[in-house]
């Protein structure tokens, strides 16, 4: 049973810079029901040989969390549009 959890476990490895988003466990299931439980992407500023994962916030403060409570953020396409100018030339 063992070997057959193991093959379906998904090994996240994060390197500095990625943006993650954090679970947060201490929301209860009545305060806000439809709320997420994913909170904001951070940056990654520090990734430690033990699992745990330095987090920047947006203002600039540093904290250590357990790498197993946080996922890749993957941005939408409108998080990244670029704005591009296109010149047209009369034919």
């Amino acid at each position: 049973m063992k070997i057959l959890h193991d093959k379906r476990i998904v090994k996240r490895e994060f390197s500095p810079g990625d943006l993650v988003l954090l679970y947060n466990s201490r929301l209860k299931l009545f305060s806000g029901k439809l709320k997420s439980r994913w909170f904001s992407p951070f940056k990654v500023k520090n990734v430690f040989s033990y699992g745990a994962i330095e987090l920047k916030r947006k203002v600039g403060h540093f904290f250590k969390v357990n790498g197993q409570i946080v996922k890749y953020y993957l941005r939408s396409y409108d998080d990244h549009r670029v704005n591009e100018i296109i010149t047209l030339y009369e034919p």
